[in-house]
C-alpha cells in the first residue's frame, strides 16, 4: 500500500487490525456519552475521515457490535481495542485517536455529550462543550 504525505497508519494493540488512511482527518472530539464510557473505560477521543479513504492492511480480528439503532462500533476480537464508531448511512467513520502513532498532528477540538461526563475528571475550560454532537 502506498503511503503519501497525508497518509496515517492506525492499528490496534495486537496488530490484528491495521489500516492506512489517505486524506484528511478531522480534529479530535472527546465523547463523554455512556456508550463511549462503557466501551473505552473512559471518555473516548475520536477523529474521523471519509470511509472511502480507509484501506485495510489487516482486518482479520475486526468485529462489529450494533450499539444502537443508529450506529455500530468496530473492535478487535483479540486484544479488545475499541476502534470505530459508524453511524448508519454516514460517509464518514470515527476512529479512536489512540490508534495512531506520534506525530499525529491532530488537535483536540471539543467535548461532546458532556451531560454524560463522570465526576472524577475535569474538562479543559478552553475547549468548546456540546451536549450532543458538535456542529
Amino acid at each position: 500500500m502506498k503511503k503519501n504525505k497525508t497518509s496515517k497508519i492506525a492499528r490496534c494493540l495486537c496488530g490484528g487490525i491495521k489500516l492506512l488512511i489517505n486524506g484528511k482527518l478531522r480534529h479530535v472530539n472527546n465523547c463523554h456519552c455512556s456508550q463511549c464510557m462503557k466501551t473505552h473505560g473512559n471518555f473516548a477521543s475520536y477523529t474521523s475521515c471519509l470511509k472511502a479513504n480507509i484501506k485495510f492492511i489487516n482486518k482479520n480480528t475486526l468485529k462489529w457490535y450494533k450499539s444502537s439503532k443508529i450506529a455500530k462500533r468496530g473492535f478487535c476480537n483479540k486484544c479488545g481495542a475499541s476502534i470505530f464508531y459508524l453511524r448508519k448511512g454516514s460517509k464518514t467513520i470515527s476512529i479512536s485517536a489512540g490508534m495512531f502513532n506520534n506525530p499525529t498532528k491532530l488537535k483536540t477540538y471539543c467535548n461532546i455529550f458532556t451531560i454524560g461526563k463522570l465526576d472524577y475528571y475535569r474538562l479543559d475550560p478552553k475547549l468548546p462543550r456540546f451536549s450532543r454532537y458538535s456542529k
